[in-house]
């Protein structure tokens, strides 16, 4: 079977034997996502979700982490329109796919890490890996859809708890709440979302396509429409005085 391999500046895609892999890759930095990263996740994405020879996508981070979530230097010095270009996007690509997305999800799902879950069909995590959804200790407010989805999949208490704490929990936790399917041993999330894949593979793939499709209508909300109201509040609390210091702050320790 053919393999394909394509290097992006900060992503790896590797489509072989029906399954597209798509691999974060700034390890030197807890695979954190700038605005590079964004762009080179909606291409992966896309790319292998119109790929002849791609069924199933897989996401994970390199050397063993997920994702630190948004590199926080893009949040300040005014680039903020760029991420959230970059936020936009990568939630209407998400939200836009035709093919099962499944996540592995080792270490660490911080910010972004977390929110970009809530749009995968499937999710394995690794024992050991802490979550978290820190925007209102960082002074802005719920992206990607997460203040409709999280409480959609967890329950509003449990939503509300994560989201105005923004404390970390455990894949034990995500387990309970339903936010994942799995928990696999530490190092094993990769092999066993690959395990997941070769499953998926054997039904036909209109029938997947078309599953997604049924299940996606039917959402009391519009997913893209609640990223673009999300990010108008988020916006506006970042630019804010206090916003900026505690990033400043968080980037001086």
């Amino acid at each position: 079977m053919t393999e394909i391999t394509k290097q992006f500046e900060d992503v790896v895609l590797t489509i072989s034997n029906g399954v597209g892999h798509i691999i974060i890759n700034r390890p030197k930095v807890l695979n954190a996502i700038r605005i590079q990263t964004y762009q080179d996740i909606i291409a992966a994405l896309n790319e292998a979700d119109q790929s002849e020879s791609c069924n199933i996508l897989v996401i994970s981070g390199a050397e063993g982490k997920f994702t630190a979530g948004n590199d926080l230097a893009d949040l300040v010095g005014g680039k903020a329109d760029q991420v959230m270009a970059g936020v936009q996007g990568i939630f209407d690509t998400l939200s836009q796919l035709n093919k099962p997305l499944i996540a592995a999800v080792e270490s660490v799902a911080v910010g972004i890490g977390t929110t970009m879950l809530l749009h995968c069909d499937m999710v394995i995590a690794a024992e050991g890996t802490k979550f978290r959804m820190p925007f209102a200790n960082l002074g802005v407010s719920p992206e990607g859809a997460s203040s409709a989805l999280l409480a959609s999949a967890i329950g509003p208490k449990a939503a509300n708890e994560l989201l105005l704490t923004g404390r970390f929990f455990s894949a034990e936790e995500a387990l309970n709440w339903g936010l994942i399917n799995q928990v696999a041993e530490t190092g094993e999330a990769l092999n066993s979302a690959m395990t997941v894949a070769k499953q998926l593979l054997k039904q036909p793939l209109a029938s997947l396509v078309a599953t997604k499709s049924e299940l996606r209508k039917y959402l009391p909300y519009d997913v893209s429409k609640v990223v673009a109201e999300e990010l108008k509040t988020f916006v506006g609390l970042l630019a804010s005085d206090e916003t900026q210091a505690r990033i400043n702050f968080m980037l001086k320790r």
